[in-house]
C-alpha cells in the first residue's frame, strides 16, 4: 500500500456532548487526516446537532453524521457505521482504504493512530490498539477492581477463544477494507463489548494477519460510562457461544 491511504473513522455515540465538541477536531486534524462517520443513536444531550455544527467547518465530506432512531447497543451502532462506511464510496478508484473504530470518550488516544497506520503499511490487515503488550497500559486513575476486571475479562476471552493476541477485548480498530467488507457483519450480532471480541475472532477466523500496537487506556474525564452488569454478562456468555460455535455463533 501507498502512504494515501483514505482513513474513516467510524464513532459510535450516546450522549457525548461532553466529549465530541473536543475529539473531532483533534481526529480531523490529526498526522492521518481521516474523515470522520458519527454514529448517534438520537442522544438527548444534543451530541448529533454538536456534530453537524462541527460538520459546518470542514470541507464537505470529512464529517458525517448517521443518526439512529434510538439506543440499541454498541455491536448495532458499529454494524450501521461499518455498513455506511463502506458505502460512502464504493469499491474503485475513490474507495477508502481504512476503517478506523474508536470511542468517543477519549480513552483511545488519537496519537495511536500514525503507529497503527505504519502497521497497515507493514502488512497487517487489522491493528489493534493494545493494552495488554508490552508498552500498553490502562489509566492510573482505575481503581484496581477496575482494572481486574479488565484483565481477567481480557484473559477468559483469550484463553477459552485459543486467540493468538494478546488484547481479544478492545474496541480500538483499524480495518483495511477488504478485510472489513469480508466479515459477514449481519451473522455478527453482539450488542454490547462481545462485539469486540466478535469481529476480532471473526477476522482471525478468515487468516487475516493481526497486529497490535500498545496504547495507555486512558479514564473517562467527562460523562458517563456505558458498562454495566448486562454487558458484562452477555459478553462471558457470548464468549462460551464462540468457543462451541465460532464468530456467529455468540447469537
Amino acid at each position: 500500500m501507498t502512504q494515501a491511504l483514505r482513513t474513516v473513522v467510524v464513532v459510535p455515540t450516546y450522549e457525548e456532548a461532553e466529549n465530541i465538541a473536543e475529539m473531532l477536531p483533534a481526529l480531523l486534524n490529526s498526522p492521518i487526516a481521516p474523515d470522520v462517520l458519527v454514529v448517534d443513536d438520537s442522544s438527548p444531550d444534543g451530541t448529533g446537532g454538536i456534530v453537524l455544527e462541527i460538520a459546518e467547518r470542514y470541507d464537505e465530506g470529512r464529517v458525517r453524521l448517521l443518526t439512529r432512531a434510538g439506543k440499541e447497543g454498541l455491536g448495532a451502532a458499529y454494524r450501521a457505521g461499518f455498513a455506511r462506511a463502506l458505502e460512502i464510496a464504493p469499491f474503485g478508484a475513490d474507495q477508502y482504504d481504512l476503517v478506523v473504530q474508536m470511542d468517543a470518550d477519549g480513552s483511545h488516544p488519537i496519537s495511536a493512530l500514525p503507529a497503527m497506520l505504519a502497521a497497515v503499511q507493514g502488512g497487517a490487515d487489522l491493528v489493534l490498539g493494545a493494552r495488554y503488550v508490552p508498552g500498553g497500559a490502562l489509566d492510573d486513575a482505575w481503581p484496581w477492581y477496575r482494572k481486574a476486571l479488565s484483565k481477567g475479562a481480557n484473559v477468559y476471552a483469550r484463553t477459552l477463544l485459543r486467540a493468538p493476541v494478546a488484547d481479544l477485548t478492545g474496541g480500538f480498530k483499524m480495518w483495511t477494507v477488504p478485510l472489513l467488507a469480508s466479515l459477514p457483519l449481519s451473522r455478527l450480532t453482539a450488542t454490547g463489548y462481545a462485539f469486540q471480541i466478535q469481529t476480532t475472532l471473526a477476522a482471525l477466523e478468515r487468516g487475516a494477519t493481526v497486529a497490535e500496537v500498545p496504547i495507555r487506556f486512558a479514564e473517562r474525564t467527562r460523562g458517563a460510562s456505558k458498562m454495566s452488569s448486562a454487558i458484562i454478562g452477555e459478553a462471558m456468555t457470548s464468549v462460551l457461544k464462540m468457543r462451541r460455535n465460532g464468530s456467529t455463533g455468540a447469537r
